[in-house]
């Protein structure tokens, strides 16, 4: 679990420098940090401050040590940023890429949720600004307000339950050798 406030969390999401270091650990082997410097121009003697903030927001994750001479020499990586399977484990472990996750879970993993929705929405804005950039664009945002009743209310997540969990299944081109992960991420509030 993350040693940082949401608020702290928040100003390392806009941070340039955090942004240009997850982009350079994404690999599940991690970089060591003079590897993370070439690949984002920032001078090593700058770097360890934002490594160690980084690391305590679980932003990073110090994937293997190996001893060079007298010292060690640490690899960092990302990858476990934004992936569901992160987020829930044991009873809340996804199924079909998708994750509900109860009432109460939530509640006993608060910051932790905040947490991953901040990192996937800075991750769907950062596609967004690229995509719209393209001729045919392939990320969109739909944003919808209803007057529901609760029973209404439990209708539509039911619906979009049932769509989601057949999404796969129901592909209308199963065999197509060129498949790619599709995210997508629903949020609900009242007001």
């Amino acid at each position: 679990m993350s040693k940082v406030t949401v608020s702290q969390f928040a100003k390392l999401m806009v941070d340039p420098k955090v942004e240009k270091i997850i982009k350079a650990t994404q690999d599940e082997k991690g970089i060591t940090p003079k590897q993370i410097s070439a690949a984002t121009k920032i001078p090593t003697n700058q770097l360890y401050y934002t490594l160690n903030k980084m690391l305590n927001a679980d932003m990073l994750k110090v994937v293997k040590e190996v001893q060079v001479k007298n010292l060690t020499e640490k690899y960092y990586s990302s990858a476990q940023l934004g992936k569901v399977s992160e987020l829930g484990q044991g009873e809340n472990s996804p199924e079909n890429g998708m994750m509900n996750l109860s009432d109460d879970w939530i509640k006993d993993h608060n910051q932790e949720v905040i947490q991953w929705a901040m990192l996937r929405n800075h991750e769907f804005i950062e596609t967004l600004q690229k995509e719209t950039t393209k001729k045919n664009p392939t990320a969109f945002l739909v944003t919808s307000e209803w007057e529901l009743s609760e029973a209404g209310e439990k209708r539509v997540k039911d619906d979009l339950f049932k769509v989601l969990d057949n999404a796969e299944k129901n592909d209308p081109d199963p065999e197509n050798k060129q498949k790619h992960t599709v995210k997508l991420q629903l949020e609900k509030w009242n007001r």
